[in-house]
C-alpha cells in the first residue's frame, strides 16, 4: 500500500494531489522537444534542398526599348539562372491587368514583367491592361509555410530588381537581374536561423525547468503536510488504542481516593479523543483536497490537531502513570520518578554550577542543604506502592525543596547580574502527571520551575560554564516562510518582464542590426578617369573627399555633360527654388551617356563590360552641378542598389556649387554598393520576434534562477542538518559509550558518598535515574543510527539527534560531577586517625 494512502469517512481512497504546474512542464517538455526536432529537420531539409536543380527561364514578347530583346538577354545571361523550382519568366511590352498584378490570375505564364514603365493614365476605366510591375501567379505564392517574403513583397522585389538596374544603365541585365531575384524570393526554406532556434528551445527548456520546480516545490511542502498529519494521526491512534487500559487503570482507583485533577484529566481525555476523531477524517480530506491543502484554514486546523494530538498522548500517558499510584498498583515508583526526573536534571545542573562558583557566592552548607532536599523528593519518588502515602511525601519534599530554592534566590539575586534568559519549560507530561496525581501545578509552588529559574539566575551571574550551555540550536525554518502575496508576485512578475525588455532590446538589435560598418577610409583604390570638355575637374580634388576604400582597384569614367542637352528640367511648382528632372528623361540620359563609350561595351548586348564604371555629371547654365548615380558594369543584386539612379522614377535631382563634393558623394556610395551587393538579409525572424523571444527568455531563465537558488538552498539545508546531525549522532554515541564501559564505576561513585552523610541519599536515589536515562539514551542512539539516509535529511531527525546530544552532556556533567564528589571524599577519609594522606585514584578517574 502507498504511503501516500488514506480513506474519507465514506471508505474511498483520497489520492494525493500533484500540481498543476506539471501540465505545463510535460506540455513545455513535449514543445522541447518537437521544436528541437523541428530546428534539426530545418538543417536538415535545408541541407538537401540547398542545391539549385531548376534552371529559370526567360522569354521574350514584344518590342522592348533599352536594347532588350530574347537574343540580347540569352547573351547577358552568360549562362544558366538557376533556381530552387522551375519557372518561366516572361518579359511583356504590354500593360497588365488588375486581376493579373494584384490576384495573380496569370493562368499562361508563371511571371509577366512588363518593361512599361508608368501606368497607362487614360479616362477610360474600361480598359483592362493599363497598369505597369511585375505579376506573379497565385499558385506560387499561396502555401509557404515561412512566407519571408508576402505576395506584394515578391512581385515589388522582382519589379524593383528590373527598375534598380534600368537606373544603373542596364538593359537586358535588368531582365536577368529580375529573373536572378525571383529565384531568390520564391524560395521558401525552413527557417534555418541557429539564433532562432537556439533562443526557442532554450526558452521551452527554461520554461520546462521552472513548472517542474515550480511542481516539485509543491509535492515537497505537500508531503511535509503529510508527514504532520500522519505523526499526528499515529498518536491519536495510539491512545485510542490504549483506552480500554486507561479505563481499566481509572476505575481500578476507588472512587473516593481519586483526586478532583485525576477525575477531570480523565473526563478530558475521553472528549478530546472523540474531538480528535471526528475532525480527523475532514482534516484529512482537507489535506488531500488540491483547493484546500495550503489554505489558511486547513494550516490551522493541522497545528491544532498536532497540538491536541500531544496533549492527548500526554494526557493519556500521565493518567496512566496516576492511575497506577490512585490504584496501588506496581509502577508507583515509576511513575514518581518520571515526576522527579525533569527536577533532579535542573537539580544537578544547578548544583554542579553552584559547586563551580567562584568565591563565597553560596555557603557550602547551603548546597549540602539543597542536595539532601532533592534526595529526599528522590528518595520519596521511591515509594512503595501500597504506601498509601506516597504522593504525600513525595508533595511535602516538593514543598521542603520549592523553600529552600526561593530563600536561596532571594540571596543570589543580590548579585550583579544582567537579563536571566528565560529557562526550558518541562517536559510535556510533566504538568498533565502532576495534573493527573491531584498535585498543585502553580509556578509559584513547583519545583521544576524554581529550579530551572534558580539555574538560570546562577547562569547569568557566572557564565555558561557546562558543557550543555554551549550546545547552540539553530533556528528551524519553518513551513511559512516568506512567500508574496498575489498581488505583489504579479508587481514582481511584472517588473521583471519589463525589466528583461532592456536587454533583450539590445542584444536584438545588434542580431538584426546592419551588419556593415560606417563608411571610413581615404579612397584608396578609386581610380578616376575625368571625360570633361571644360577641363574643371581634378580627381586629386574628388579624392580628398572620399571616404571610402575600395578593396581592389576600380576604375571610373567620371562624363561631364551639359544638362540642358541631356536633361529635360523642370521647376515644380513654378517659382520655386528647386528643380526636377522629368523621370523618363533622366533614364535615357544614362543610357546615352553609355553609348558614347562604345570601347567599354559588349557588341551584342550594348552592356558595359567588367572594369569600368561610368559616374555622368550634367552642367548647368546655373553653374551646378548634377550627378544623379552612375552606370554600373555589375548586376545590382540582393535587397541593395549600387548606388545608381535608384530614385529615377520620381526625377529627384540635387543641384550643387561643389561638384567635387557630389562626385566623391556618388563614389562613396558606388564603394559601399559594391560591399552590399548580393547580400540578403536574413528575414527569418524579425527585430519584434526576436525582442519578445528573448525576453520571456530573460524572464523565464531569472524565474528559473530565482527558483532553482531557493530549491537548492532546501536541498543545501537538508544536506546540512544530515552532515550536522550525523556528525552530533556520532558525537553523543562516544559520550554513551563512555558512560555505559563506566557505568560500574559510576555505582561505586555513588555508593561512595552514600551513607557518609545526609547528602549521598541525593546521589543513591539520582543513581536510578541516572541509570534510566542512560538506558533510554542507549535506545535511542540505536533507532537513530539505524535511520536511512533519506529519513535523516528531514528536521524530526536533526531536533532528535539535538535532544540527545543534550541528554547526553547532561548524563555526562551528571556523572563527573558524582565522580569528583567521590574522590574528594575518599581521599578525606584516607587521613583520618593520624594516618598519611596519600592519593587515592577511584575507578573511573585518570
Amino acid at each position: 500500500m502507498s504511503r501516500f494512502a488514506a480513506f474519507d469517512s465514506s471508505g474511498r481512497k483520497l489520492r494525493r494531489p500533484h500540481s498543476l504546474a506539471l501540465i505545463p512542464a510535460v506540455l513545455m517538455a513535449l514543445a522541447t522537444t518537437v521544436i528541437a526536432g523541428m530546428g534539426l529537420s530545418a538543417y536538415i531539409a535545408y541541407g538537401q534542398q540547398d542545391a539549385l536543380r531548376h534552371e529559370v527561364k526567360i522569354v521574350v514578347e514584344g518590342r522592348h526599348d533599352w536594347n532588350i530583346s530574347q537574343e540580347t538577354v540569352d547573351a547577358a545571361a552568360d549562362g544558366p539562372i538557376l533556381a530552387h523550382r522551375p519557372f518561366t519568366l516572361t518579359v511583356t511590352d504590354r500593360y497588365l491587368t488588375g486581376d493579373e498584378l494584384l490576384d495573380g490570375i496569370v493562368p499562361d505564364h508563371d511571371i509577366l514583367l512588363s518593361t512599361q514603365l508608368a501606368n497607362l493614365e487614360s479616362d477610360d476605366h474600361k480598359i483592362q491592361q493599363r497598369f505597369h510591375g511585375t505579376a506573379v501567379r497565385s499558385d506560387l505564392v499561396d502555401g509557404r509555410d515561412r512566407k519571408a517574403y508576402d505576395e506584394t513583397d515578391i512581385r515589388f522585389e522582382i519589379d524593383n530588381a528590373f527598375r534598380d538596374n534600368l537606373g544603373l544603365g542596364h538593359g537586358p541585365k535588368s531582365v536577368v537581374a529580375a529573373a536572378q531575384r525571383a529565384a531568390v524570393v520564391l524560395y521558401d526554406p525552413p527557417n534555418t536561423n541557429p539564433v532562432f532556434w537556439i533562443s526557442l528551445i532554450a526558452l521551452a527548456a527554461t520554461a520546462t525547468t521552472v513548472f517542474l520546480l515550480m511542481a516539485l516545490r509543491y509535492n515537497l511542502r505537500w508531503e511535509a503536510k503529510h508527514r504532520r498529519l500522519v505523526a499526528a494521526q499515529r498518536k491519536l491512534a495510539r491512545v485510542v488504542l490504549d483506552l480500554e487500559a486507561l479505563e481499566a487503570t481509572y476505575h481500578a482507583a476507588p472512587e473516593a481516593e481519586r483526586p478532583e485533577g485525576f477525575r477531570k484529566s480523565w473526563l478530558q481525555l475521553q472528549k478530546l479523543s472523540l474531538d480528535l476523531a471526528r475532525t480527523e477524517s475532514s482534516l484529512t480530506e482537507r489535506v488531500y483536497s488540491r483547493k484546500t491543502a495550503f489554505g489558511a484554514q486547513t494550516a490551522q486546523q493541522l497545528t491544532e490537531f498536532e497540538a491536541s494530538a500531544r496533549k492527548l498522548t500526554n494526557l493519556s500517558d500521565a493518567l496512566m502513570g496516576a492511575g497506577s499510584v490512585h490504584a496501588r498498583l506496581t509502577g508507583t515508583g515509576t511513575t514518581l520518578d518520571r515526576l522527579s526526573a525533569p527536577i533532579n536534571e535542573a537539580m544537578t545542573r544547578l548544583l554542579i554550577r553552584l559547586e563551580q562558583a567562584p568565591g563565597r557566592m553560596i555557603a557550602n552548607g547551603d548546597i549540602e542543604q539543597l542536595r539532601a532536599a532533592l534526595g529526599q523528593l528522590l528518595d520519596a519518588a521511591a515509594g512503595d506502592s501500597k504506601n498509601l502515602q506516597a504522593v504525600e511525601q513525595w508533595e511535602q519534599a516538593e514543598r521542603q525543596l520549592v523553600a529552600l530554592l526561593v530563600k536561596q534566590k532571594k540571596k543570589i539575586s543580590r548579585y550583579p547580574h544582567g537579563k536571566v534568559a528565560a529557562p526550558a519549560g518541562a517536559p510535556e507530561q510533566y504538568r498533565e502527571l502532576k495534573t493527573s496525581l491531584g498535585m498543585d501545578a502553580s509556578t509559584a509552588k513547583d519545583g521544576y520551575a524554581n529550579a530551572a529559574y534558580l539555574d538560570a539566575l546562577v547562569k547569568s551571574i557566572v557564565g555558561g560554564t557546562l558543557e550543555s550551555d554551549r550546545m547552540t540550536t539553530a533556528k528551524q525554518r519553518t513551513e511559512s516562510s516568506y512567500r508574496p502575496s498575489g498581488p505583489r508576485l504579479a508587481v514582481m512578475l511584472t517588473a521583471l518582464l519589463l525589466v528583461g525588455m532592456i536587454p533583450a532590446g539590445i542584444t536584438a538589435a545588434n542580431l538584426v542590426d546592419d551588419p556593415f560598418s560606417e563608411r571610413e577610409g581615404t579612397g584608396r583604390g578609386a581610380q578616376l578617369e575625368i571625360d570633361d570638355p571644360r577641363g574643371e575637374l581634378s580627381d586629386t580634388e574628388i579624392i580628398r573627399y572620399l571616404d571610402a576604400d575600395f578593396p581592389v582597384p576600380t576604375s571610373m569614367v567620371i562624363a561631364v555633360r551639359d544638362a540642358e542637352a541631356y536633361l529635360d528640367l523642370r521647376t515644380d511648382p513654378p517659382g520655386s527654388a528647386y528643380r526636377s528632372a522629368e523621370p523618363l528623361s533622366l533614364l535615357k540620359s544614362l543610357h546615352r551617356i553609355k553609348q558614347e563609350f562604345p570601347e567599354l561595351l559588349d557588341p551584342v548586348t550594348k552592356e558595359l563590360k567588367n572594369g569600368k564604371a561610368i559616374i555622368p555629371v550634367f552642367s548647368t547654365d546655373e553653374g551646378t552641378s548634377i550627378a544623379p548615380g552612375l552606370i554600373s558594369p555589375e548586376v545590382s543584386t540582393g535587397r541593395y542598389t549600387l548606388g545608381g539612379t535608384s530614385n529615377w522614377e520620381h526625377g529627384s535631382i540635387h543641384e550643387s556649387k561643389y561638384p567635387d563634393i557630389t562626385i566623391a558623394g556618388v563614389v562613396d556610395d558606388y564603394a559601399e554598393g559594391i560591399q552590399r551587393n548580393g547580400f540578403e538579409e536574413d528575414t527569418s525572424i524579425s527585430f519584434g520576434g526576436l525582442f519578445w523571444l528573448l525576453t520571456l527568455l530573460f524572464f523565464f531563465t531569472v524565474v528559473n534562477i530565482v527558483l532553482t537558488i531557493r530549491f537548492l538552498l532546501t536541498a543545501t539545508g537538508s544536506l546540512g542538518r544530515f552532515g550536522r546531525g550525523t556528525a552530533k549522532l556520532r558525537a553523543a554515541k562516544k559520550k554513551l559509550e563512555r558512560l555505559l564501559l563506566g557505568l560500574d564505576d559510576s555505582q561505586i561513585n555513588a555508593v561512595a558518598v552514600l551513607g557518609a552523610s545526609g547528602r549521598g541519599r541525593a546521589d543513591d536515589a539520582g543513581q536510578r535515574l541516572f541509570e534510566r536515562a542512560l538506558a533510554m539514551a542507549l535506545r535511542e542512539e540505536r533507532e537513530l543510527d539505524a535511520t536511512p539516509v533519506n529519513e535523516r535529511l528531514r528536521r524530526e531527525f536533526s531536533a532528535r539527534v539535538a535532544h540527545l546530544e543534550h541528554l547526553a552532556d547532561v548524563l555526562s556533567e551528571r556523572d563527573a560531577d558524582v565522580a569528583r564528589r567521590a574522590q574528594t571524599l575518599v581521599s578525606a577519609t584516607r587521613g583520618a586517625g593520624g594516618d598519611p594522606t596519600a592519593e587515592v585514584t577511584l575507578p573511573g578517574r585518570r
